[in-house]
C-alpha cells in the first residue's frame, strides 16, 4: 500500500515539497529551477524501496530485510536550505538566514532539515495504513450530519461530482499548506473561464457550500487565522480509501474477497 501510494500518488511539486521547496498550492515550478524529480521503485533481494529526488538531494523508504520500516532523507547539495548565522566575512555581525554550508558546520541544521522532510513524507503516507473495512466508512458518509445547527446532506463518494470534489481536496500539493476556495475552483471549473465577476461570485459561493459540507463531515478543518483548509486524519483515509477504491479493476477486488 505505501509503494503504490508513494508511486501513484505524489507528484513532482509533492516530492519537491517534502524536501524543503516553497512550491505554490496549484503546484506551478520556479522559473528558475532547471533540474529534474525523479520517483523511482527497486526491489532487492533485502526488500524494497522507494526513491524521490530533486536534482542532487533525496528521500526514500525502505524496509531492511522485512523487519524495519525506515525513511531516509539524503541531502548532498545543501545551498537550497538556509542555516542562523553570522556571514563568514564579517567579524562580530549579527546572525542571518545564509546559505547552508558543506561539511560539519552547519551539521545541526542538516539534520534539522532532514527531520523535517521526513515527517512530512511519513505524515504524506499515514492514511494508507487503516486496516477498517471501508463498508465502515460509507455508512458514516452517506448519512446527513447536523453541523452548527443545521443540517449537511449526505456525501456520495461514488457519484462523479462528490469523488471530484473528494479526490480534488485530497491532491498532493495541499497536503502541507492546504487549499483555499481559489485553489478548488482552479481544478472543479478546470477549462472554464470566469468570465464575468457574476460568475466568479456564483462559482465562488458553491465551492464554499462544498468546502461547509465537507467541514460538517468532519473530512476538513480550517486553518486558524487563514482562508485555508486541511484535510483532517479521518479525512484523508476516506479520501485515500475511496479513490484506491475507484482504481482498483475486478481483479484486485475479487482477490480481497477470497
Amino acid at each position: 500500500n505505501l509503494v503504490y501510494h508513494g508511486m501513484s500518488t505524489f507528484q513532482s511539486p509533492d516530492v519537491m515539497r517534502f524536501l524543503g521547496r516553497n512550491i505554490p498550492p496549484d503546484g506551478r515550478l520556479p522559473h528558475a529551477f532547471a533540474g529534474e524529480v525523479v520517483s523511482d521503485l527497486k526491489k532487492r533481494p533485502e526488500g524494497i524501496r522507494i526513491k524521490h529526488r530533486v536534482k542532487e538531494n533525496s528521500i526514500k523508504l525502505y524496509d531492511k530485510q522485512g523487519s524495519v520500516l525506515r525513511t531516509e532523507t539524503t541531502i548532498n547539495n545543501p545551498y537550497g536550505f538556509k542555516v542562523y548565522r553570522p556571514k563568514d566575512s564579517e567579524k562580530d555581525a549579527k546572525p542571518q538566514w545564509q546559505p547552508m554550508r558543506k561539511g560539519i558546520a552547519d551539521l545541526h541544521r542538516l539534520t534539522q532539515v532532514s527531520q523535517s522532510a521526513n515527517n512530512r513524507y511519513l505524515n504524506a503516507l499515514a492514511a494508507t495504513e487503516n486496516t477498517s473495512p471501508l463498508s465502515k466508512w460509507t455508512k458514516k458518509l452517506c448519512r446527513q450530519v447536523s453541523w452548527k445547527k443545521k443540517t449537511a446532506r449526505a456525501i456520495n463518494p461514488f457519484s462523479p461530482v462528490d469523488f471530484e470534489l473528494l479526490k480534488t481536496v485530497s491532491r498532493g500539493e495541499f497536503s502541507i499548506a492546504g487549499f483555499r476556495n481559489q485553489d478548488l475552483r482552479t481544478y472543479l471549473y478546470k477549462g472554464d473561464d470566469e468570465t464575468s465577476s457574476e460568475e466568479r461570485r456564483r462559482r465562488s459561493a458553491a465551492v464554499t457550500r462544498k468546502i461547509r459540507l465537507l467541514r460538517a463531515h468532519g473530512l476538513v478543518t480550517k486553518v486558524p487565522h487563514s482562508h485555508r483548509y486541511l484535510l483532517t486524519k479521518k479525512g484523508r483515509i476516506i479520501t485515500t480509501a475511496f479513490i484506491t477504491a475507484h482504481q482498483a479493476d475486478i481483479n484486485m477486488l475479487t482477490k480481497l474477497a477470497c
